[in-house]
């Protein structure tokens, strides 16, 4: 016993002295090895910019998550340790037979454990990745049939194989939800919205199916605390960068990288996580400190929203300055009482759930509206004819205005099929229709005809993800091209994209993700 106390003490000073080491060397501030050449070292400009600080240290994470909406916390959560299983039993049938059949074959086993890719099996649904349509089979049953069943799945927190992450984030959690107007009403249903494991109806006013988007917003930051999830995140960090770099050799990170082992049901150094030519590099900031990071991590997980970088028309005089792109800025303009209605219309280009909603507001202040779209009216695939008219009475008004033309709403003129052609600095536009073309006097133009995400910190700005290799990512026609079981892109080892990145537009489908990426992430740490 005595022998083995001194071993010990032994160990103890030895693994102090390393760590006094490791220090100086950093201070030092000399790169991982003279003879390394493909980590920059901490004086390189690229890594000083916007940082008051004359280096930064490297900090080596198992997953480093760029994003912080919905699919991001709930893809935390799991990381954390908490693992979803069945509570289905012979008493409580899931609907779908074949599903329940399946999930009773290991009834004590968590999701994350099992063949995702054999349960998700047959299912159909409004996802095009199988393993989210598994999970929001599980968490919300029959939900597009119009049933409010209770979920299929319980969740038990497991310590021992907790993952160590970093989530990075530009402001609160909850991604583009706490930049919406708040007393907008969701489209999906308030349970649609939910988290794993924590109710947002208990948030909601008794007898409303929809919630305000300041309830959402409120309930994913909410989440994060009640969850004990808040140590993972880092709000208001922006990503420059993101990089592949090769790996150096692993006594080299051993000793001026890893100070303390990562723990995963056994200890291992994190720098037996680096997998060969397989390490990213994540560069940014912090907006309130100035100061820049840098992260090593084999797992780089994008889950940024779809709506950063608004479409263009490519037409001239777009840049325009009383060309808006944004909602939120044309009813910051509507607010401050520069329009009345007296003043000339606004025309309002797109067809989708933002333009309806610049159309009601533009209402709501007595401003005459000229609504241009390149849809007709009785286009199947206008988003309107796709809600139902009891859940969604202020969308279905809009498409009566626009069917109606504006015979009966004045103030009001829709141009079905009609396209941009030029925007003159006189404030006039020229449009085209399907007969005819012509010249709108106008005050502003407000374009809302969607976005997509900004990549821009990855290589190319993420050029060579999508299915399109040579086509920016986009959220419909373009997404990430990754394996539909792990969500790991097929062109790039160690990276993920999950959410809006790979068309799940949903929060109740974008969760999906987040079980096949803590499961495929899980599987990789437990071979170190």
């Amino acid at each position: 016993m005595l022998n083995n106390t001194i071993r010990f003490i032994k160990l103890v000073n030895l693994i102090r002295q390393v760590k006094m080491v490791v220090q100086k060397r950093f201070q030092r501030r000399r790169s991982y090895s003279s003879s390394l050449t493909s980590y920059e070292t901490v004086d390189s400009p690229r890594i000083r910019a916007n940082s008051t600080s004359d280096q930064v240290k490297p900090e080596i994470k198992p997953v480093v998550v760029i994003g912080n909406g919905p699919s991001a916390i709930t893809l935390s959560f799991m990381l954390s340790g908490w693992r979803p299983y069945y509570n289905g039993s012979l008493q409580r049938n899931h609907p779908n037979e074949f599903l329940h059949a399946r999930l009773m074959e290991n009834p004590g086993m968590s999701l994350v454990d099992q063949n995702l890719e054999f349960l998700s099996e047959g299912l159909i649904g409004r996802s095009k990745n199988p393993v989210s349509l598994l999970f929001d089979s599980l968490q919300h049953p029959n939900a597009d049939f119009g049933e409010d069943t209770p979920s299929f799945l319980s969740w038990k927190y497991h310590p021992e194989v907790a993952i160590d992450h970093v989530v990075l984030g530009k402001g609160p959690p909850g991604g583009s939800w706490q930049a919406m107007d708040g007393h907008i009403l969701t489209i999906s249903l308030g349970s649609w919205m939910e988290l794993p494991d924590l109710p947002l109806r208990d948030s909601m006013k008794s007898g409303d199916s929809r919630a305000s988007v300041s309830t959402v917003a409120n309930y994913y930051s909410n989440y994060v605390e009640r969850k004990g999830l808040r140590k993972y995140f880092k709000n208001g960090n922006f990503v420059t960068s993101v990089r592949k770099v090769s790996r150096p050799e692993a006594t080299n990170v051993r000793c001026l990288a890893c100070e303390e082992p990562y723990f995963f049901g056994r200890e291992i150094h994190l720098c037996e996580l680096l997998t060969n030519n397989q390490i990213w590099e994540v560069h940014g900031f912090s907006e309130q400190t100035k100061k820049s990071f840098c992260y090593l991590t084999p797992n780089v997980v994008l889950a940024v929203g779809g709506n950063d970088i608004p479409n263009s028309l490519r037409v001239s005089g777009e840049n325009s300055p009383f060309v808006l792109k944004s909602l939120n800025t044309f009813e910051q303009l509507l607010d401050s009482g520069e329009l009345n209605d007296k003043s000339d219309p606004v025309l309002i280009v797109g067809a989708g759930l933002s333009a309806a909603d610049a159309v009601i507001a533009a209402r709501h202040y007595s401003i005459p509206v000229i609504h241009s779209f390149r849809r007709g009216v009785a286009d199947p695939a206008l988003i309107f004819r796709q809600l139902p008219p009891t859940m969604y009475p202020e969308y279905h008004k809009v498409y009566q205005m626009m069917v109606d033309g504006g015979e009966n709403y004045p103030g009001y003129r829709s141009l079905p099929q009609h396209e941009v052609v030029k925007i003159l600095p006189e404030k006039t536009v020229l449009v085209q229709g399907p007969l005819s073309s012509g010249k709108i006097k106008v005050s502003y133009v407000i374009l809302l005809i969607g976005s997509r995400p900004n990549l821009n910190f990855m290589p190319k700005s993420g050029l060579g993800l999508g299915f399109i290799p040579d086509a920016y990512v986009t959220t419909m026609g373009n997404s990430v091209a990754v394996d539909c079981f792990s969500m790991e892109c097929v062109t790039q080892q160690g990276l993920y994209a999950m959410g809006p990145l790979i068309g799940d537009n949903f929060v109740r489908f974008a969760q999906g993700s987040a079980l096949s990426i803590a499961q495929s992430i899980s599987r990789r740490i437990s071979k170190v």
